[in-house]
Parts: structure tokens; sequence; C-alpha cells
């Protein structure tokens, strides 16, 4: 049934206007110069830079009188830019609103709300919005348009009551003919679904008359051929159709031509009607998503049924036959049709019997429903049987009308055979009763070993395993010689390992697989011999019936994948591989036949999850970290998804799954999901207590150390008995100093030196012990600690660093002077090639604090080349390169800091500026890729630094400088998050922005980033005036020469002390000169 042939709704179309003036804003209300400036944007048609200006100055001045103005901008702009979704709240808010100001228009508002809500689809809403507002329209054009809008909404929900009364209201408020032919045409369609033909009939009958489009009248032509075909009236519907058919096109047009020789075919107007249906068959086209047409194999048919009224019956047999697969009722239709093209020639009936046999053997059990399978004789049970695809259903069918006439004279081939049939058709109770009722006739016949067989693999697959057992036995000893007895012997073996006999099995699963016996039925018998051998944990006695088995199904070459065929207990042997193995301790085999279920086994198996978690294990131990990570997170990606099998038996390893992905992370420096994993560890899982100091550990690494400091105390009273005791004392020292909680830093720092002496971090924690004092300005106290390390850990690889930092208290007490003096005569004296080492790096750093930076850089740089392995190496460079830095030597610095950065394992602090100095040297020397990549590292390590903004602002310049212009966009819009906090950056980011715009060609987005620092930022007048000049920079691109010009003089006038007014000043100079 065709509905209708357009789309869309008939209103009116408005288009937008210039109605916003721009002066610039009064002296006296400076909270209009951006809704000015918003208004100039929307009447240049810059609506992006428009809706970003109204939207500000709304959210500012939602109560100023000049809001209602402000808000229609907006919602133009929007509109304009077919933002349908943000336009409409907008026209919602005004319409809502009882006193508009004078110059806005109520019911144009309301159309513009009405096409963004048809726009959006939200059909049901603007028909709310018309009806609610229908009596407000006085607009004659506005009304009409509402009421034909009403009136598509209602037709497009096939609301026909609805349809019927809006249809009838617009019909009568003096539409156009098209509006007319529309409403006519709905108005009929209405009638039609609701049964109400006649009615149908005379609505859709007044169409013809009208001067309107061809379109209604081929619509209305159509469904009037439907109606009289509902009354039939076939010889006007055939008129109406054939009216309809030249207006209609594609799937209609098709449709139509179908209709219309289904008519004639209705009428006896066979030949005609054949043409009708043969020019659908040219038309049908599958649609879209490749769906036939609807009406080809009807066609088809009477296509067929025509060719046989008109008694062409060698045509008729050759268009049924391609028609008569399937089970459809075309198909059943066909079958018949066909049949009857023989009868009725009288001349080949045996031709029409095998047309319906084969049709009724296609349909199986529906063929009993058949209303001639009583006509239709079936007697060749053997053939069926013995065909290339036996069909037992129609054999044993066949056996069961021959065996209970009881006159057949092979009656024993019968009942085996029907045994047999049965059994084909797993129907294994009857197939049972029918071995036995042989047996019970014929125990002596030749087939009586057969079915014997049989009737022991009917009581195996009825799940009687003892009984099928005893069955076999008896089977075995009475047919010694029988083709079958080593099938029988592995029934016997199969039964014993479902029984969870293993030793039971093995007695007659081993020596069978001995015996090595051939073809697919064995396939199973290596399994089961593992298997036994593997539940009663013989691991290496399991191995090779295992591997046996797995080379059946898994085909394995050098340096390729293993090729896997599905086979029943693959999963199961090649998770027992697994575990066998790695209880022999050979984890590399283990993890090839883990590798084989998890990444190639093409079936979803309940053995996933342990796969899962023992190869991310193994491979953790083995150290193959990334293909332990992808093994334990896809355990918690199917996890989460809660799907059968696998959530069946993922809990048990849900525990393991997070230890090892943690020990994963955090080997892989990934601290933070280190921590989150560690800590889904239940405390009283066997691995709680090491999971529990790793999450702690973690959370230090990650320098997340608020939460450390919660979490390291709260260890102390779950685990007393901790096997690392020492170790969670030290760490809920270390969380605490590093919260500058210097006071309980220093109580548990003494608690390591003074309970756990002989600790691995005694002389750690002496270290930071002596840090936190001096944190506390407790100096002396600190250079007790300093010397109790050094008597008390000679061999402390801290020595060094502790002698420096106590050198460091003697020059931060002052007098530089007199300790260069000091260091330089004590130097004179020294042998000691360490010692020497100290005290040169404190006579360097002496000077430096003397600000001789020349001298002091030379120092270190001896030092560097005095001694390359030294443990200081990193200070060394670091003071070498910020001393040279200090005068300007930018290049030589750059290389200190970068030869820094690449010292692993530094000081954190150390790092921080390191990392920060090496990005604004490499930026300043125009390494510019090398600093987007420094300023990203110093940005993921030192989320807290006071040089975070900085070093911001320096990621999107060192992007901008690499002509990553989106990028830079990104990275310079953090320093806009928090818009509490305005700073140079801030401004310098606004302006740096714009230049990206500007250098993208995004010329609008440019000039909104200047126009928003010029208005916004007036502690900055520099960098306002060049936003000034960038706008008339950005107006000259755009070639609009006299605007830039204004922009040039703008400067000059309002900052011309800036440096900006020169650069204009030029620009002008140029552009007169031409």
């Amino acid at each position: 049934m065709i509905r209708m042939a357009y789309k869309g709704c008939f209103y009116l179309t408005l288009g937008l206007v210039s109605i916003f003036p721009s002066p610039m804003p009064a002296a006296d209300d400076p909270l209009l110069e951006q809704y000015f400036i918003a208004n100039a944007a929307y009447n240049r048609k810059l609506y992006p830079v428009a809706v970003e200006q109204y939207k500000q100055f709304l959210q500012k001045n939602g109560a100023h009188p000049k809001a209602d103005l402000a808000r229609r901008g907006l919602a133009l702009s929007l509109y304009a830019l077919k933002l349908y979704d943000k336009a409409m709240p907008e026209f919602a808010t005004l319409l809502a609103k009882r006193n508009l100001e004078k110059s806005i228009n109520r019911e144009r508002l309301i159309m513009l709300q009405s096409q963004c809500m048809m726009n959006s689809g939200l059909k049901e809403e603007a028909r709310k919005l018309f009806i609610a507002h229908l009596n407000n329209l006085k607009n004659p054009s506005f009304k009409t348009a509402a009421l034909a809008a009403i009136c598509d909404v209602s037709f497009e929900k096939s609301e026909w009551a609805l349809v019927v009364e809006w249809t009838g209201k617009l019909s009568a408020s003096k539409p156009s003919a098209s509006q007319a032919a529309r409403a006519l045409y709905q108005r009929g369609f209405a009638f039609y679904q609701t049964k109400k033909t006649q009615e149908a009939v005379e609505s859709l009958a007044k169409v013809s008359a009208l001067e309107t489009s061809p379109q209604w009248k081929t619509l209305s032509a159509y469904l009037l051929g439907e109606c009289h075909t509902i009354l039939k009236d076939y010889e006007k519907a055939e008129s109406a159709f054939a009216a309809a058919l030249p207006g209609m096109s594609g799937h209609d047009g098709a449709e139509c031509q179908y209709q219309l020789g289904f008519t004639r075919f209705r009428l006896k107007k066979y030949e005609i009607a054949i043409l009708d249906f043969e020019a659908y068959l040219k038309l049908a086209k599958p649609d879209e998503k490749g769906k036939p047409a609807p009406y080809v194999e009807d066609a088809k048919f009477f296509v067929a049924r025509s060719l046989l009224e008109l008694e062409e019956y060698a045509k008729a047999d050759k268009k049924f036959s391609p028609l008569a697969m399937g089970d459809s009722p075309v198909n059943a239709r066909s079958n018949l049709w066909w049949a009857r093209v023989f009868s009725r020639r009288q001349d080949n009936f045996d031709r029409s019997a095998q047309i319906l046999g084969d049709y009724i053997k296609r349909l199986g059990n529906k063929a009993n429903k058949l209303p001639l399978i009583d006509d239709i004789q079936f007697d060749y049970a053997n053939a069926l049987i013995g065909s290339k695809t036996p069909d037992w259903k129609l054999a044993q069918a066949a056996l069961q009308q021959i065996e209970s006439r009881r006159v057949f004279g092979q009656m024993a081939e019968v009942m085996a055979q029907r045994a047999t049939c049965m059994h084909k058709l797993k129907e294994f109770e009857n197939s049972f009763n029918a071995a036995n009722a042989f047996l019970k006739a014929f125990s002596d016949h030749s087939l009586a070993g057969d079915t014997r067989f049989l009737r022991g693999e009917n009581l195996y697959l009825l799940n009687r395993g003892d009984e099928a057992a005893k069955a076999f036995t008896e089977f075995i000893n009475a047919h010694k010689d029988h083709a079958s007895v080593f099938v029988a012997r592995m029934r016997i073996a199969q039964i014993h390992h479902l029984a969870k006999r293993w030793p039971q099995a093995l007695a007659s699963a081993g020596p069978l697989l001995a015996q090595k016996p051939e073809g697919q039925f064995f396939a199973q018998l290596s399994f089961v011999v593992g298997d036994c051998h593997f539940r009663q944990e013989k691991w290496k006695a399991s191995l090779q019936p295992l591997e046996d088995f797995v080379a059946q199904c898994v085909e394995t070459k050098e340096k390729k994948k293993p090729k896997v065929t599905m086979g029943p207990n693959l999963d199961t042997a090649l998770i027992q591989l697994a575990v066998a193995y790695d209880r022999l301790g050979e984890r590399d085999l283990a993890l090839g036949h883990l590798l084989t279920l998890v990444d190639f086994y093409p079936e979803v198996t309940p053995h996933m999850p342990l796969a899962l978690s023992e190869q991310g294990r193994l491979s953790f131990q083995t150290g193959d970290l990334s293909r332990a990570r992808t093994a334990l997170e896809r355990f918690l990606k199917e996890d989460k998804e809660n799907v059968a099998p696998f959530n069946k038996t993922a809990p048990d390893q849900r525990t393991r799954v997070n230890y090892y992905l943690g020990w994963v992370n955090a080997t892989q420096k990934k601290y933070e999901e280190a921590s989150e994993h560690f800590s889904k560890v239940p405390h009283n899982d066997p691995l709680g207590s090491d999971a529990a100091l790793q999450h702690g550990i973690s959370l230090i690494n990650a320098e997340n150390f608020v939460v450390a400091t919660k979490h390291f105390p709260k260890m102390l009273k779950q685990f007393k008995e901790h096997e690392k005791l020492s170790l969670v004392v030290y760490y809920s020292g270390l969380s605490a100093a590093k919260l500058k909680d210097w006071a309980n830093a220093s109580t548990y720092f003494k608690r390591v030196t003074e309970e756990y002496p002989k600790s691995e971090f005694a002389d750690q924690a002496l270290y930071e012990w002596a840090w936190a004092e001096r944190a506390r300005k407790r100096n002396k106290e600190a250079t007790e600690l300093y010397e109790k390390l050094l008597a008390t850990h000679p061999k402390s690889p801290l020595i060094v660093k502790v002698q420096s930092e106590m050198a460091e208290l003697n020059i931060d007490v002052g007098a530089q002077e007199k300790v260069i003096t000091e260091l330089t005569a004590t130097l004179k004296t020294v042998e000691d090639e360490s010692l020497k080492e100290s005290i040169r790096i404190q006579l360097a750093s002496a000077h430096f604090k003397k600000k001789d930076h020349e001298l002091a850089a030379k120092m270190f740089e001896q030092l560097l080349v005095d001694y390359p392995k030294s443990k200081l190496r990193a200070s060394m460079l670091f003071q070498a390169g910020e001393s040279r830095f200090i005068i300007k030597e930018t290049l030589p610095a750059r290389d200190h800091f970068a030869a820094a950065a690449k010292i692993s394992g530094l000081d954190p602090v150390l790092a921080e500026t390191i990392t920060m100095r090496l990005g604004e040297t490499q930026a300043l020397t125009g390494e510019h890729t090398k600093a987007v990549k420094t300023y990203r590292e110093f940005l993921r390590r030192f989320g807290q630094s006071k040089w975070l903004r900085n070093a911001q602002f320096g990621l999107g310049y060192a992007l901008e400088n690499s002509d990553k212009h989106k990028e830079a966009i990104a990275e310079y819009g953090k320093l806009f998050i928090d818009q509490r906090k305005v700073d140079l950056w801030t401004v310098r980011g606004r302006f740096q922005t714009g230049e990206c715009y500007f250098n993208m060609q995004q010329y609008e987005q440019a000039v909104a980033e200047f126009v928003n620092i010029e208005i916004n930022f007036k502690k900055y007048p520099s960098w306002r005036a060049k936003s000034v000049l960038e706008m008339g920079r950005v107006l000259l691109a755009q070639k609009k020469r006299e605007d830039a010009v204004q922009r040039f003089k703008e400067v000059i006038t309002r900052y011309g002390e800036e440096k900006a007014a020169i650069v204009a000043r030029q620009y002008l100079d140029q552009l007169r000169s031409g």
C-alpha cells in the first residue's frame, strides 16, 4: 500500500534580516558594549562571533532592558547556523514572556520556533505550539501554514480522527489549490485507514477537478483504485490504477503496475494482465537494504496462472518450476497449480505425483496438513535410507506403515531398519524398545550383532551409563569379531570417565589407545587418557596423551600462527596442558598453550577466565609485561560485560588478576593504575598483605601523598604481623614528609632507626629524618643525624649526598668568602678522591651563591670532566646549565639541561627544575618539537608544580611554532579553565589562540579572541594594543582594506604609547604607498 510520496511539512519559510543597529555603546551604560559588538557581528553575518557575544552579555546582564533583544539576536544567530536545538530554548524563553519589547513580532517568533522544531524532528511539539497559538495568528499565510503543518504531523502520526478534523478546518480556510488537494488526499487516506471506504472515494474523487500539482492527482487516483478494489468495483479500480500509473515511478510505479495487472486478472483479461505483471517484474527492484520488492513471487505466479488459463501448458510448466521451492504461501500455491498443469493434460500423472511428493518431503512434518496428502503414495523407504542424504523421518514413516500391516516378508529387516531410523532421528527410547522387540523375535538373525550394539548406543545416549556399559560388554562377549567392538570399548571408557571413575576409565581407554584405532569416533580417546592422569595429578603422565589430542586440532608451523580446528574438549586440554607444564616448572611451554587458547581458540570457552589469569601471571613472571597486560586487561573487559560462560568462573580469578595487573603497572611506572588494582585485592586474601603494601608504594610513586598518608598508618593497624613491617613504617614517614608533615614524618623515621636498625631502609630513614629536621629549621639536629648516618652506615650509597648536604648547611649560614677560603685550603690537603669531589662541588656552589656565575659554570664543567661517573652528575649538569643560563649563554645551558634530563633516578625536585629549564632553553634555541615533548613530560610528572602555568603556555607556544595550531589552541585553552584566575599567562594564551586561528585562516574565531582581549583585559594595555593591531592584520588578510586602516588608526589613537602603535604606523605607511 502506497501511503505518501512526499516528505516534510508544508508551511512558510522565514528568512533572516538585519534588524539590529550597531552604534558604539553609550558612555553611561558600559554594559551595552558587548551587546553592540554582538549586533555588529550579527549584521555582518559573523554568526559564531555573535552567538558567543550574545551569550556572554546575557550571562552577565540577564535582567538588562536589552536582554530580550539580545536573546532574540542569540536565537536568530543560532537559527542561521542551523543549531536548532540551541535556538529553541531561546525562542521559548521569549514566547513565555507576556510583555515583549515592542519591536519583536510574536507571530514571527511562533513560526521560527515551529520551524526549529520541525527541522529538529520535534514535530509533535511543533503541532502543539501551532494549536496553542492558532487563535493568535492573524496573518492569513501564517495561519494557513500552521493548519497545513498540524494536518501533516497528524497524518505522519497516523492519527486519523485528527486528520479528518484538521483537514476540514484547512479546507474551510480558503487554502490554495495545492493545499486543498493535499488536504483532500490526506482526508481520503484517513477515511481509507478507518474503513470508511465510501467517504474516502468521495474525498479523493474531488482532487482530479483541481488545478494542482500532478502529484496529488496521481496519489489520489492510486488510492481510489485501492478503494474500488475493496468495494469490488474492478472496472472502476482498473480505470483508477491506469490513471495513476503515468505519474508514478520507482517502487510506487512498480506497485501500481502490479495492482493494475491483478485487477485485470480478476476481470479475466489474461493476455493484458500478463503484460502488466511482466512490466512490474522489470520495474521491481530490491530496496536499499537488499530486500526484494513485495510482489515479485506473486507476479510470477499470476503470469503462470494466466498461461495455464490460456492453456499454454509448456510455458506454464516452465514458469511454475522455479516457484515450487520453499514453503511460503506462493510456493504452496505454485506446487498445487504446477501439478495441475500435468493433471489437466491427462497424460503425465506420474510427473504430477513426483512434484507433490518432492514438495511434501521438503515440508517434513508440515506435509500432514496438506489437503492432497492422501493422494500421494510413498513406497521407497530403502531408497531414502540409501541416498546420499538419507531422509530418516520419511523412511521411518514408510516402514511404520509396512510394519503396521504385518504382511511384509522381510519383517526382521523392517524392524531393524526402523530401529536404526529412530536412532538417527534421536528417538533413543523408541529405538531402544524397537531393538529389544527385534532381539526378542530374531535373536539369531545376522543383524542381531548390529542391533545389540544399537541397544547399547541408545542406553548411552539416554544417559543410562551403567546399563549401557553392561550392554556393550554383552555385545563384545557375543560378537568378538564384530566391526564395532573397538567402538564399544571406547563407549565403556567414556562411561567411566563421565562418572569420574578415573582408574576404571584408564583400564579400558589405555589398552585401546595402544591399539591405535582409526576414525573420527576415537578422536577423544587420547583426551580421555590424558584427562584421567591429570585428574589424579599425574602431571608428567598426562602430557603426552594431551599433546597428542591437541595436535589433532592445532596445526603449528614455525613463525606462523597456529591453525585451530574446533573439537570437543580442546579448550579443556589446552588449559590442562598449561597447568601441568606450570606444575613441572616449564613456564614457556605453559604459556604456549595458553596463547593458543586465549588468542586462537575460535569459540567461547568457560576456561577463559583461568586462561587469561594464568597467562597474565606467567607472562609477568617471565618478564613479558606487554602480553601480561593484554591478558589481564582482557579479563577485566570481559568480566565487566558479565556474559556467560565467562561470568561463571570469573569471580575465582578477579583477585589474582588485579594483583598481577597492579604489578604490571607498577613495573611500567603506571603508578595510579597500579594503585587502583592493588586496592581491589581483599585484605583477607593470601595476597592481601603484599597488595596493601604495593598499593601504598604505588600511591607514593604516583605522588598521591594525601591518600598515602592515610593508607600506611591504616596498614600498621590492619597488618601488625606484616613480614615487611619496617617498610610500612618507613613509607608512613615518607608519605608524611611529602605532605610536609615533618613532625609525624620524624616520628616514623625515628621508629625505623630505633626498632629496625638493620633494616635495608635504616640509612634512608636516617637521611629522610635529617631532611625533616632541616625543614623544621633544626639544622643542629639534622647535622647530628647526618653524622650518625656516616658513622653507622659507612657503605651507604647516601654517603656522598650526606657530605654534600652537610657542606650546604655550612654554606647556607652565609659568609661565602670565608667558606671559599676554607674549602680552597682544605682541598690542597685532601688526597681521597671521593672527598675531594665533594669539596670541589661545595666550592663551586659557594661561587654560584656569591653570584660569580661564569666561574661557577667553569668549575662545574670541570667537575663533569673529572668525574664522568659521579653520582652527583645530574646536580653538576644542572648547576653548570643554570650558571650559563643566568649569563645568557643559552645553547650550552640547553645542552647541560638536556644531558641532566637523560639521567635516570633523579630526585623529583631536581627533575622538576631540570625539565622546566630544558623546555625553556629548547624553545629559546628554536627546538620547538623537542620543547613540545619536554613540556608534555613536565605536565605529566609535575602536576602540582608552581611552574605549571608557565609550562602549559610553553607547550602551546611550542606547538604553535611547530605549525600544530589546533593542538596549540587546545593547550592554551587549559589556561582558561579556572576563569577566576587571570594573570599574564591568561592574556598571552588568549592572544596566541587568536594568532593560531589567524594562521589557520579561521578569521572570525581570531577576531573573537582579539576582541575579547581588547574589551576584557584592561590591566594589560600592551596586549590590548597588540590585539587591535592583529584585528587590522586579519582584515587585511580578508582583503578588507578600509576596515583594516580603521583598526590601525585605532591603535595609534587609543594606544599611542605602546610599541604596537609603531607597527600600526608602519602598516599605514605601507598601505598609503601601495
